[in-house]
């Protein structure tokens, strides 16, 4: 390898500068190239022992190594400013507001945007006091944010929401600060981002007041209200549940098993929970998980105001979330009304049984003279086989069993009427239909024969049985029939037969009713079932709307069909008796 001999000049010399001058002009490659012949040629020259060539050599490559270090130093310095150039432009063009404060909360700069969401000029900002366009009321936070900043490790950020007053206009802002602390050109300084939360805020005050509105709207309402997470447990109640808690003296079953898990229910109080909280847990449970839209349970509770009723009604929570809301209505005025409403019935039933009675007490005449008329015939036949020339004793036994017979069926008479008559509850039993129409028809026999009816009975010969009272159901088959015999004389009808027809189904059997009498009025098909509503001058108008009463208790209907030009049908439906596991 071929390298150029440098030309050795003493140092000091204009050599010097010119050769300088020519190694700025180099680029730095030729530079290199210079330096690594040089170093060869200065190894060579140092085995030579030519220690003025040497020098020279030397000084030439520490001029082409300074050269290279200054350019470094220029390139470095170059990207520095550059690098500053780019962060400077970050922090003041940045889409975040920054703010620089000093431990005095004194503003030292700020970027583009944090002057705009403040409203002011930078050039304004700098050098004031922070505390000037915070919320009076705030000032205080934000010093206590400030201290916490520059008492706090500079890793750790420090958050403050504060409302701030702008001079463009009278609304405020809110503004949350996340400060940290960091080294500046004259100690620590407070680097703060300002994010404009305004529009967040204004959105949850509006969701703070709907919350109040609906807390006002729930606790305006009479009715105890609380709402269920999808464990079972409340998470919030209004007035009337909070005020009806601190009056309770005595824990409810069904209200205690609302705080606790609606599964675990059982557990309330480590003891054997009541059926009804059983009930109540497995209703409120289907409803958080969505199995049934709705449940509801009627109970009675003891309060201090003394016996109480409640309709708790469960509804499930809409939305993403499983939970339900519990509504306790009072209802006891409902129930008292009920029972009075009850006991206004059986006090018209009975007054119905009465009227009843009055309407066939000619036929119940007829029918207690015919038995004691023949114990009367019997008490003479035997007073003859008993003494005198024509005593036969074999005979007298046969004649008292007869008297016995003819006055069992007297008293049997009598107690039927007895029964028909008593007011009492309902007893539902199990109930052959045959015997209850066959009794029905022994009441009403000597009123039809009167008034010259004929009764017929068309039924299947086995009627499954029912379950039910058989009184008020035999109630109901006499008004029927008393009101088709009536109907039928005060119509004065050619044709005067009733018959009943039982039909059975699949679930339930009907009895149907005709009458060959002028039919029901138009339109009276419903009315007629409206208390003290009668057709019949005799009538209270009490048979019909309590027939159709014991009718439902019983889980049935009365009903009758719309006018018709042969006579009036009622239909009368009773349940079967089904057998429960």
């Amino acid at each position: 390898m071929t390298y150029q001999r440098e030309a050795v000049q003493s140092p000091g010399s204009d050599g010097d500068a010119s050769r300088l001058t020519g190694l700025q002009a180099l680029n730095a490659a030729t530079l290199q190239a210079r330096l690594e012949n040089l170093t060869a040629a200065l190894d060579a020259a140092r085995s030579a022992n030519d220690a003025q060539r040497a020098l020279a050599l030397t000084l030439q490559t520490h001029a082409i190594e300074l050269e290279l270090q200054g350019r470094l130093l220029r390139d470095t310095q170059h990207a520095l400013e550059v690098s500053r150039d780019h962060y400077a432009r970050l922090f003041y063009d940045a889409p975040v507001g920054y703010v620089v404060l000093d431990r005095d909360g004194v503003i030292q700069t700020t970027n583009l945007t944090a002057a705009s969401l403040l409203g002011q000029p930078r050039t304004q900002l700098v050098g004031c006091a922070f505390e000037r366009i915070v919320s009076g009321a705030q000032i205080s936070d934000f010093y206590a944010h400030l201290d916490a900043v520059f008492d706090t490790p500079a890793t750790a950020p420090t958050v403050c929401v504060l409302f701030v007053h702008l001079c463009e206009t009278a609304r405020a802002r809110v503004f949350r600060l996340c400060s940290i602390q960091r080294d500046g050109l004259l100690g620590p300084e407070c680097l703060t981002v300002l994010f404009d939360i305004t529009s967040e805020h204004e959105l949850e005050q509006q969701r703070l007041a709907d919350d109040r509105l609906r807390e006002s709207v729930l606790d305006a309402l009479p009715a105890q209200i609380a709402v269920l997470d999808q464990d079972g447990r409340i998470l919030t109640a209004n007035r009337a549940w909070r005020t009806r808690s601190d009056e309770q003296n005595a824990s409810d079953d069904l209200r205690e098993a609302l705080g606790l898990n609606a599964i675990a229910a059982c557990r309330w109080r480590g003891e054997r929970p009541s059926r009804g909280v059983l009930v109540a847990a497995r209703g409120i449970e289907d409803v958080i998980e969505r199995k049934r839209s709705d449940f509801s349970i009627e109970h009675a509770c003891d309060t201090v105001r003394g016996r109480r009723w409640f309709l708790m009604r469960v509804l499930s929570l809409e939305g993403p979330s499983k939970g339900a809301v519990v509504a306790y209505l009072d209802i006891t005025e409902r129930h008292i009304g009920e029972e009075q409403a009850r006991r206004a019935r059986g006090a018209l039933a009975r007054v119905d049984r009465l009227n009843a009675v009055g309407i066939l007490a000619s036929s119940l005449i007829h029918e207690l003279l015919q038995p004691l008329s023949s114990a009367s015939f019997y008490c003479s036949a035997a007073k003859q086989l008993a003494e005198g020339p024509a005593a036969d004793p074999k005979r007298l036994v046969d004649v008292l069993h007869r008297i016995d017979a003819q006055v069992r069926r007297a008293g049997d008479i009598m107690e039927r009427l007895r029964a028909f008559l008593r007011g009492r509850a309902m007893n539902k039993v199990p109930i052959a239909l045959e015997q209850v129409l066959k009794r029905a028809f022994e009441l009403v026999l000597w009123f039809a024969a009167d008034h010259r009816v004929e009764l017929q009975l068309h039924a299947p010969e086995h009627i499954p049985p029912i379950q039910g009272d058989p009184v008020q159901i035999e109630q109901i088959l006499v008004n029927v029939i008393c009101n088709a015999i009536q109907a039928i004389d005060v119509g004065d009808c050619a044709q005067r037969d009733v018959s009943l027809e039982v039909v059975r189904g699949s679930n339930e059997i009907e009895v149907i009713v005709r009458d060959t009498g002028p039919g029901l009025p138009p339109g009276r098909h419903e009315t007629i079932f409206d208390i003290f509503e009668s057709i019949n001058d005799s009538g209270l108008g009490l048979g019909l709307p309590i027939s159709r009463a014991i009718a439902e208790a019983h889980g049935g209907r009365l009903w009758a069909e719309p006018s018709s030009s042969t006579g009036a049908v009622f239909h009368l439906t009773l349940p079967i008796m089904t057998d429960k596991k």
